[in-house]
């Protein structure tokens, strides 16, 4: 391994960038070459850090400091491709300040040879202060090439969410410049801080209608600098931080608690999926708890899911210590079908889509699905830590190629909920959720279902009554979210319904 990396260095060293001599080209085939069915299709990119001054093409002619840079490689099997360089400044580093600048980009002829070079010509003329010519080297199912800083990177072979991401930097062209500031669009003045405080003591839980916040920690920024932007563009679907929400009236929280190995130990973090953002657990448990301090007539309900994490086992160990802990086991409830507000203020109840313990502190979910039909999502059930078990009605579908049927299952399970016999023994809860993406897993994505089922789950509950249950939603209090590239403004009405669900419990 030793000796290939620097056989690699050496010879990056000395190609990389000089211009390749015709004479050093004798046993590159003629065309694409041997290895070009390898590395075709899809993009090949490194996040890298780096420091410098990147400059704009004329006749901008633009200076833009840089901390962060993504190389992006794009190679089709008939020898032609293309590479772009995204910079990144500390000023924003969730969208590039720059892209196709001096330092790199341009479309581009390619050979290969069987020992993995691959030469690279570019064949426009773009005033390039980059070398018209370079070479990069594949093996073992990736690219080494060089970053800005002459630093060795290594190529990644983009899955399909990355590339959506990637897409998205390059689509910018270089414009770093912020249309729409999300800031402008907080609902500042507005505080929900105690809305529970006119419910009656006696009122059931179940029988509540409640805003709920999907992947709700995705506005309190990300743990990696290097992976923001990726993160910023794929997974975030709140624009207001866990405080800020709490201030707008969010009880609910769709909680992603994942367990990462960072520097010497193990610890959990709150995440979507494999980005993780900067608030751990521990932390996101705090600012609940101080909350609720302050405002005692509240309480929070938390639902528990998880992606990213593959050892459950010490996943549920640590969890169970936490919750465990006598830093936080006096704020969190006991599950019963009938739990009332009374028993609930000031508190905050857990429940588990993942067992963490033999028994829970809260309850655990069991039958959720992610189907249209009404009938299946009414098959599931919560099981509190004496077994007993209470229906569980869940509509959250999502991710199909388009929307048709969200609206529908939406609307179906509004109608379902305000319908529910409360006086039954074991009452049904319900969560339903207008949040989803349907097509490119992409935050836009989040923003564009959020335009027309946030707006539909409002004006439904404008004009009907009964209690409604969780309802579950992207950019909570935004009626309107800046898109990722802050190029185009989203109508999200997140604080009308985050309004209609509260004023909901009045009716």
């Amino acid at each position: 391994m030793i000796r290939r990396l620097f056989y690699i260095s050496l010879l990056l060293a000395t190609v990389l960038l000089t211009s390749c001599s015709k004479d050093d080209d004798s046993t590159t085939e003629a065309g694409a070459g041997p290895l070009a069915q390898k590395i075709s299709g899809g993009a090949w990119y490194c996040i890298y850090e780096a420091s410098g001054i990147a400059m704009s093409e004329d006749p901008i002619s633009e200076q833009v400091p840089y901390i962060v840079v993504v190389d992006i490689y794009h190679f089709e099997e008939d020898g032609t491709g293309d590479f772009q360089r995204c910079f990144f400044s500390e000023d924003d580093n969730t969208k590039p300040a720059l892209v196709q600048g001096t330092l790199g980009y341009g479309i581009f002829t390619y050979t290969t040879r069987d020992d993995g070079l691959v030469s690279i010509t570019l064949v426009n003329d773009w005033n390039q202060a980059y070398p018209k010519q370079w070479n990069v080297i594949y093996a073992n199912d990736a690219i080494t090439a060089v970053g800005v800083d002459q630093q060795l990177l290594t190529l990644e072979h983009a899955d399909y969410e990355t590339q959506s991401a990637l897409n998205t930097f390059v689509e910018q062209n270089g414009s770093g410049t912020t249309k729409y500031d999300v800031n402008n669009y907080k609902p500042t003045k507005v505080d929900n801080s105690q809305w529970m405080k006119t419910l009656a003591d006696s009122r059931l839980v179940a029988d509540l209608s409640l805003p709920g916040s999907h992947d709700a920690c995705t506005a309190d920024g990300w743990q990696s600098k290097l992976f923001s932007p990726i993160a910023e563009s794929t997974a975030k679907t709140q624009d207001l931080t866990i405080r800020e929400q709490l201030k707008v009236g969010m009880r609910v929280f769709d909680l992603r608690p994942e367990r990462v190995f960072e520097e010497t130990a193990y610890v959990l973090r709150c995440a979507h999926g494999y980005m993780f953002t900067k608030l751990l657990v521990r932390d996101f448990f705090q600012q609940l708890k101080e909350f609720l301090t302050a405002n005692p007539t509240e309480f929070c309900i938390l639902t528990v899911d998880l992606s990213a994490t593959f050892d459950k086992e010490a996943w549920g160990k640590e969890f169970t210590a936490m919750i465990s802990s006598a830093e936080f086991r006096s704020m969190f409830a006991d599950f019963k079908p009938r739990l009332t507000v009374g028993e609930m203020r000031g508190k905050v109840l857990i429940l588990s889509k993942y067992e963490y313990a033999q028994n829970p502190i809260g309850g655990y979910c069991y039958g959720w699905v992610y189907d249209q039909q009404l009938e299946k999502q009414q098959k599931g059930h919560i099981t509190d830590s004496d077994g007993t078990e209470t229906p569980l009605w869940v509509q959250d579908y999502w991710g199909k190629s388009s929307r048709d049927g969200k609206d529908e299952a939406v609307l179906r399970m509004l109608e379902a909920a305000a319908s529910r016999d409360m006086t039954a023994a074991k009452p049904a809860w319900v969560i339903n959720y207008p949040s989803a993406y349907f097509g490119l897993p992409l935050s836009d994505s989040y923003r564009e279902n959020a335009v027309e089922a946030n707006k539909k789950a409002a004006d439904w509950l404008s004009s009907h009554k009964g209690s409604v249950g969780i309802i579950y939603m992207d950019f909570a209090g935004m009626d309107k979210s800046p898109s990722y590239s802050a190029e185009k403004l989203y109508e999200t009405c997140g604080m009308t319904l985050v309004d209609r669900v509260i004023k909901q419990n009045q009716k």
